[in-house]
């Protein structure tokens, strides 16, 4: 049974860790007010010029000024989004709906045919795990989670891209584990799992990364490299 002692360090913890996220809120805001200013007014002065110069080195520097900046700014946006998800400004709708068939339009690119075959696909995991054939020890009885469905759909994409990116087949498993729910990304088995969203071929796989577990968290999950049949995965793991 808890002490008093014990009490009171815990509340001295959870005041230590408002204390940190407010500060990095804090440091968000800024460092994104300190970039939107300079920003803007680099984005202004780039829309005015014109597309030619009559100038051939500077023709050709434009573009690529105005592609990274603009590259800058879409940055700056999603560390704004993920940073409102992150503290709650954002608000997560929360509507039941089916997990499992969110995986398969998600694997399925959105495509008539592409959708059907992952809606398969998703259907033999379920059946797998149902039967302890996956990486489960529970059984799937239906697919319903309440949460935000088009934000989960923005991050298992983000995140099925970046893998992609890493040389990873695209393969996504939804299963039952310990009564929750686990989305899992098959992982390039060569990649090294420490540097997976930091090395030099991931570029733009930190923000998937960072979104990911931004609205993962937000519904009480999180998200962690594990290995299952000893392949590593990316796994979204659900309250369910």
């Amino acid at each position: 049974m808890p002490t008093g002692h014990d009490r009171d360090r815990q509340r001295q913890q959870n005041r230590a860790l408002a204390e940190l996220t407010a500060s990095k809120t804090e440091l968000v805001s800024a460092l994104l007010h300190e970039l939107r200013t300079p920003l803007a007014a680099a984005l202004a002065v780039i829309g005015l010029l014109p597309e030619q110069t009559g100038d051939p080195a500077l023709d050709d520097v434009l573009p690529i000024l105005s592609r990274n900046l603009r590259r800058i700014d879409d940055v700056v946006g999603e560390i704004a989004m993920i940073s409102g998800i992150e503290n709650g400004t954002i608000q997560l709708d929360q509507v039941p709906f089916d997990l499992p068939e969110l995986v398969a339009e998600v694997a399925g690119g959105g495509s008539a045919s592409a959708s059907a075959a992952a809606s398969a696909s998703a259907a033999a995991s379920a059946s797998a795990a149902a039967s302890g054939d996956l990486f489960t020890s529970g059984s799937v009885t239906g697919g319903s989670f309440t949460g935000d469905r088009e934000r989960l759909g923005q991050a298992f994409r983000r995140l099925l891209a970046a893998v992609r990116a890493l040389g990873g087949d695209g393969t996504i498993e939804v299963a039952v584990v310990d009564g929750h729910w686990q989305v899992a990304f098959r992982l390039p088995p060569e990649q090294p799992t420490d540097r997976l969203f930091t090395g030099g071929g991931g570029q733009g796989n930190a923000m998937a990364l960072m979104l990911a577990r931004a609205v993962v968290g937000r519904h009480g999950g999180h998200v962690a490299v594990e290995t299952l049949r000893g392949t590593p995965y990316l796994c979204a793991t659900l309250p369910r």
